[in-house]
C-alpha cells in the first residue's frame, strides 16, 4: 500500500514555508534598518568664506584682513 499525501498536507507544508520565508525576510529587513540607523550623519563642513565670517565676528580679523581674504576666496571660486 503506498501513503498518499492527503490535500491538507500539502497546504501545511506550503503554510509552513511561507512562514519560515516570511520570518527570514523579516529578521533581514531588521538587520538593514538597525545598520541604517546606527550610521551617524554625514557632517558638513563648513565653507572657507563660512569660516572667514566667523573669525571675522568674533573679532579675530580686522576689517581689512577680512576683505583681502574674501577677496582672495573670490577669486579662487569655481563657477558652477
Amino acid at each position: 500500500m503506498m501513503h498518499d499525501m492527503g490535500g491538507q498536507d500539502v497546504v501545511w507544508i506550503v503554510l509552513a514555508l511561507m512562514l519560515w520565508l516570511a520570518l527570514v525576510a523579516g529578521a533581514v529587513g531588521l538587520g538593514v534598518h538597525l545598520i541604517r540607523q546606527s550610521r551617524p550623519a554625514p557632517r558638513v563642513l563648513p565653507s572657507p568664506l563660512d569660516i572667514l565670517e566667523r573669525r571675522y565676528a568674533a573679532g579675530e580679523l580686522d576689517r581689512d584682513e577680512f576683505d583681502d581674504a574674501r577677496a582672495r576666496l573670490r577669486e579662487h571660486e569655481i563657477d558652477l
